[in-house]
């Protein structure tokens, strides 16, 4: 899961990478560091994360089973060297052999198996917790929490004793065959092994936790040069013994960007190498003749939305879910933000995923004020004196954005509203805890290219698990026959039914599919954007960048 959390400095969007136009090389200063703007970082120990910021940072400390490849969004094999499967219930894993962490440890099947039961294990309380669902012997780790009422903190749930803390799925065959066995047939399994929550993690890691997420023990091509600091940021430099491709570049130096602020004028002064403008400031840099030359624009994978807090009860009824959907003039809203930002959304599914790109929002997705009014009437009106309230995270755009969403519902419905900017940590905890009264912003990044992606993990597992209190027996039975599907391509077919489904309720009104829009400096050339890697500025494949 890699919610989005800001829309310019953070790039939730768009994982830009910088290819190399040869080995080797380096700039005329001898400085071979590049220099990256971040956001706030939940953590740095894989599961731990679940966000476009930690995740930048994770995967290049970190070496996983697989890769996504940059042109194809397919899984490409890094420490996988075989995975096999007869009924899609059983996956073998054999993992290539005489790899280490930084400190030395094998990553060997127990390397994987200590952080995916840490994960699975519900009294960790990680935020990836629920990709190891699909494992048997989660249910026996996963007991229901205690009453709030006797949490130590009330954003976080706490539980009574659970002895259960290993998966009965997880087995190591020998020392470098991992054995898989899953509560149900799921044929898509293996396209999630490249993501955070599959990570392999160091023993001497989880013995000190809080030490490792200041100084990781990863296993990939860079490593934290001393301490992360998540107010400032940190460096990281390559690893000499990498038994991989060995990077070009020295390291990268992290610049923190709290809320409501953005890298644009480190940008300017070459400061920052890889930047998005925000929205006061891309038309001037789209018309800048020396900039164009730096520019890259295409597709993406990354949407945004309206979530409706169905727990509510002036949201209950779908028709004033469809009223607010069509109330939204989405072209409008994108021209008052920047026109090369985004393409309006009329699905779950961008169609730069494998399975998406169904439209299956129509009408609902269209703006239509006068059959948005009349839905809205048929359903009761909205609640006399009462405001109509959006929660966004407040980090550099998002006000703008959905002031213009909330601009066009009130001017369509004829009601009054107003947005209500939240700190990021604290806007989480009330979407994920069910504690807002009005819709909120939700931007969604892909963890693996399937469109089972963009469905189970935002909207699966039932009232209690996803942000919107959303729970239908039609979309879990979808969900169930679309992973026993015998093929991946059988799944993909039968997950878009889970999507139609979705477009009966309307748990989430879409509203854009973002276009990657970054600048990048005169000290690096080739970017290559990877559709996959959601993170700010380039970091995709560090591994490959040369600075001139």
């Amino acid at each position: 899961m890699r919610r989005t959390k800001a829309l310019a400095a953070t790039g939730l969007v768009a994982a830009l990478t910088l290819s190399a136009c040869g080995a080797g090389g380096g700039s005329d200063d001898g400085d071979n560091t590049l220099n990256m703007h971040i956001g706030e970082v939940r953590s740095l120990v894989p599961g731990g994360s679940g966000e476009s910021e930690g995740f930048r940072i994770i995967r290049n400390i970190y070496d996983g089973l697989y890769y996504y490849d940059a042109n194809t969004g397919e899984p490409t094999p890094i420490l996988a060297e075989d995975v096999q499967t007869e009924d899609n219930t059983t996956w073998t894993i054999k993992i290539v052999e005489g790899r280490e962490f930084h400190n030395g440890e094998p990553v060997d099947a127990e390397a994987f198996i200590r952080n995916w039961n840490r994960v699975a294990y519900a009294p960790n309380a990680l935020p990836l917790n629920y990709f190891m669902g699909t494992i048997e012997g989660y249910d026996a780790m996963n007991p229901d929490p205690l009453p709030e009422e006797e949490w130590a903190d009330p954003e976080t749930p706490e539980y009574g004793e659970v002895e259960t803390k290993e998966l009965s799925g997880l087995k190591a065959v020998d020392e470098y065959t991992l054995e898989v066995t899953l509560n149900r047939p799921f044929a898509g399994f293996s396209t999630m092994l490249g993501y955070e929550a599959f990570l392999p993690v160091a023993q001497e890691c989880l013995d000190d936790v809080e030490a490792c997420e200041k100084s990781p023990i990863g296993n990939g091509p860079f490593m934290v040069d001393g301490e992360y600091d998540v107010n400032n940021g940190g460096s990281l430099v390559a690893w000499d013994d990498y038994q991989g491709d060995k990077p070009n570049i020295d390291g990268v130096k992290y610049k923190t960007y709290l809320e409501g602020t953005d890298c644009w004028a480190d940008f300017m002064t070459g400061d920052i190498d890889v930047c998005r403008p925000p929205a006061a400031k891309a038309e001037a840099a789209a018309n800048d003749e020396l900039l164009a030359e730096r520019r890259i624009q295409q597709d993406d994978t990354s949407i945004l939305y309206l979530g409706f807090p169905m727990y509510d009860e002036k949201f209950e009824d779908v028709k004033v879910r469809r009223a607010i959907s069509k109330a939204i003039d989405r072209e409008g809203v994108i021209n008052v933000i920047d026109p090369d930002r985004a393409n309006p959304f009329d699905s779950w599914v961008p169609s730069t995923i494998m399975g998406g790109g169904q439209g299956l929002c129509g009408e609902d997705c269209e703006y239509d004020p006068e059959g948005a009014k009349k839905l809205l009437d048929e359903a009761g009106g909205w609640p006399e004196g009462e405001t109509f309230k959006i929660y966004v995270n407040d980090s550099n755009d998002n006000l703008d954005v959905f002031k213009a969403v909330g601009d066009s519902i009130s001017n369509a419905l004829g009601i009054e509203y107003e947005t209500v900017p939240m700190q990021w940590p604290e806007f989480l905890a009330a979407r994920e805890g069910h504690k807002l009264d009005g819709p909120f912003r939700g931007g969604w990044a892909p963890d693996y290219n399937m469109n089972e992606n963009y469905l189970d993990p935002i909207y699966g597992g039932g009232a209690a698990t996803n942000d919107f209190g959303y729970d239908s027996e039609e979309f879990t039975k979808a969900l169930n026959d679309a992973g026993a599907a015998d093929t991946m391509e059988d799944s993909i077919k039968e997950y878009v039914k889970a999507e139609e489904v979705l477009a009966e309720d309307m748990p989430a009104a879409p509203i854009w599919v973002e276009k990657v829009n970054y600048f990048y400096s005169e000290r690096v050339d080739n970017v290559v954007v990877n559709p996959m890697y959601n993170g700010p500025g380039g970091d995709a494949e560090l591994r490959i960048i040369e600075i001139k």
